[in-house]
């Protein structure tokens, strides 16, 4: 009996200790109404300086809070952890605490220790938007997808840990609000699923990551997509064909893989386009003359693939680009008489054939973006640098006919003397 005693006093003498640490902070706000001395704790266990003057949640540094407008006590809606200590840990109390309203939860830079339970019932289902930057080391897989009603998710340079081979369908496996997925350099592995359990998803990152097999058909039940980066993968096979049913899409960048065949023909169905990035591929064929019919297009990246033929746009077209790169494409050249030197940088010129007469130039990081376009053609200068150098110095071809001319007289001599004998 005096043992139990002895616990109740010691648990009353530290609530009354942490109440008695919050005092300087429950001070009465706007609309008469103080922050909830639980959620207030928790702040504090994650590293709001206990000696910050005036209202929590407009705090701004390591740890900063939004909260609503409630009464008797206002809550934390929202919360952004940044640059903060790495001795800092995200406790599954301090989440309890902030579950009941806490929407928003932000880390960047925050190399603070993961948590180590699972989120609390409350939080997994309350939390819409969750992002982690460069922080908590690594995040549980399992952890994340726990968190259902999520309608944005973004991990970026955070390495997740599963032991599935299907990462990506263990994260998703029940967040079907979700309508922003980005999941960047997250040492994701395994091949894309088949099934998307989030329909509604507007835009999906899932760039810089080790994400092989092929691009699945089923990517265009995604469709309401608008952005879509699978870019620094080892994705191999074709660009699914029905990719045109996409209609939504504005963005789409597949470059730093390993995809081959052509660009499907259902792409110029693609009315909303204006990105469309393919570079360092294995792709090959033509180049389809319709990209050239797309008039919203303003960013083309079509370098370090295996295209031939000729390229097949204007001047005008190409003028109409912010961003155009062709460079690294041995086969691929462009017409003279359509193209100055200057527009199709890093591409051969064609000789009559249509096929490149030189090695082309090395292609550079920078944008292949020309500043100077000529509708009229502007080839001439080619021309006439290939009448006036193509062919042999004069001197080398002096020194050709006077030893010809010297090789006939010796032979015309030896045969004179043999007739005259």
């Amino acid at each position: 009996m005096a043992a139990t005693t002895t616990l109740a006093a010691s648990r009353l003498l530290l609530l009354v200790g942490l109440v008695a640490a919050t005092i300087p902070f429950l001070v009465v706000f706007a609309g008469g109404a103080m922050l909830d001395p639980q959620q207030l704790i928790a702040l504090r266990a994650l590293g709001l300086a206990p000696h910050r003057a005036g209202d929590p949640c407009d705090a701004e540094g390591a740890v900063a809070a939004s909260c609503d407008a409630g009464a008797p006590l206002r809550r934390v809606t929202s919360l952004a952890l940044t640059n903060c200590s790495d001795t800092t840990s995200v406790s599954a109390a301090a989440l309890e605490a902030l579950a009941p309203s806490l929407r928003t939860l932000a880390f960047l830079d925050c190399p603070a220790a993961p948590p180590r339970l699972l989120p609390p019932d409350q939080l997994a289902a309350g939390l819409w938007y969750f992002s982690c930057t460069a922080s908590l080391r690594r995040l549980s897989a399992v952890w994340l997808s726990r968190l259902a009603n999520l309608t944005e998710l973004a991990v970026a340079d955070t390495p997740l840990a599963t032991g599935s081979v299907s990462e990506l369908a263990v994260v998703i496996s029940h967040m079907d609000r979700l309508t922003r997925l980005t999941l960047s350099n997250a040492n994701l592995s395994g091949s894309l699923p088949h099934h998307w359990h989030c329909p509604n998803l507007t835009r999906l990152d899932l760039s810089r990551n080790r994400i092989a097999g092929s691009i699945p058909d089923t990517i265009t039940l995604l469709a309401g997509i608008t952005r879509l980066n699978l870019s620094s993968n080892a994705l191999t096979g074709h660009i699914p064909a029905d990719i045109g049913d996409l209609i939504s899409l504005t963005a789409v960048d597949l470059s730093n893989n390993s995809l081959s065949g052509g660009i499907p023909e259902t792409v110029s169905t693609l009315p909303e386009l204006e990105v469309l990035n393919l570079g360092s591929n294995k792709l090959n064929g033509s180049i389809p003359p319709f990209l050239s019919e797309m008039r919203g297009l303003k960013e083309l990246n079509l370098e370090n693939n295996d295209f031939d033929g000729m390229l097949p746009f204007s001047a005008r077209f190409l003028s109409s680009l912010s961003v155009f790169r062709a460079a690294g494409n041995a086969k691929l050249c462009y017409n003279r008489s359509v193209l100055a030197p200057e527009v199709a940088v890093g591409v051969a010129p064609c000789d009559k054939y249509g096929y490149p007469v030189t090695a082309p130039p090395a292609a550079t990081a920078q944008s292949q973006k020309s500043t100077a376009y000529d509708d009229d053609g502007g080839g001439d200068g080619d021309r006439d640098a290939d009448a006036s150098g193509g062919g042999p110095s004069a001197v080398v071809l002096g020194l050709g006919i006077g030893l010809s001319c010297l090789a006939f007289v010796v032979i015309l001599l030896v045969c004179l003397c043999k007739v005259c004998r």
